[in-house]
């Protein structure tokens, strides 16, 4: 598993292909990490499982538009 500073790392990358900015995408994947944290510890599952669940809401949100 990656570290969490390698985690940011991707999910940064995938955000500024998605055309965020560098200190948009720094931002986005900060918080979506905070996120999928709470997300992993409400309902007892793993902490990549809610970065994927959340990281499919972000892309099929961005295709919707």
């Amino acid at each position: 598993m990656e570290s969490e500073h390698e985690q940011l790392s991707l999910i940064k990358s995938l955000f500024i292909k998605m055309g965020a900015s560098e200190k948009q995408a720094v931002v986005m994947a900060s918080q979506l990490l905070k996120r999928a944290g709470q997300i992993a510890a409400e309902r007892k599952i793993s902490k990549i499982k809610s970065i994927e669940a959340l990281l499919k809401q972000v892309i099929e949100a961005q295709q919707e538009s």
